[in-house]
């Protein structure tokens, strides 16, 4: 079941399936690397685990690349812990199509948390709408943001 199509790029959004679990975490651990500033690999994949099992996930597919991003959604709170795009896929509308299904799903704005070192996703998130709120519950060296 597709939640959303892109028709010109050949992507579309599916719920997560358990079969998605080696696509997701090899897409997660080949993003972490633009991210030195975090945590070991392994910290970072319990942590996506833990949350794989206690939230929802949605994933981007393309028919011949698979799983070209995912995102995690804490839906009563409306909270995006992880959302990820392969390097190839971004700028072609991966990662807001995800951050649409999850609005409508969560039938709320979103909250997410961009590493301060993000320049380029928070260079994103801001040209798509979004605004920087302050949380004392944000990480040190993170910045929670909120959606449109």
């Amino acid at each position: 079941m597709a939640l959303l199509l892109h028709q010109g790029a050949g992507w579309k959004i599916r719920p997560y399936a358990r079969a998605d679990n080696v696509s997701v975490e090899t897409l997660f651990l080949d993003c972490l690397d633009a991210f030195p500033w975090r945590s070991g690999p392994v910290d970072e994949l319990i942590r996506l685990r833990q949350t794989l099992r206690l939230s929802r996930c949605i994933v981007a597919e393309e028919p011949h690349a698979g799983v070209i991003g995912f995102l995690t959604l804490k839906r009563k709170s409306s909270y995006v812990p992880h959302l990820f795009v392969a390097e190839d896929w971004r700028l072609c509308g991966v990662g807001s199509g995800l951050l649409e299904v999850a609005r409508d799903l969560a039938r709320a704005p979103l909250s997410l948390d961009v590493d301060d070192q993000n320049a380029l996703a928070m260079k994103a998130y801001l040209a798509m709408g979004w605004t920087e709120k302050v949380d004392t519950s944000t990480r040190p060296g993170q910045r929670r943001l909120t959606g449109p």
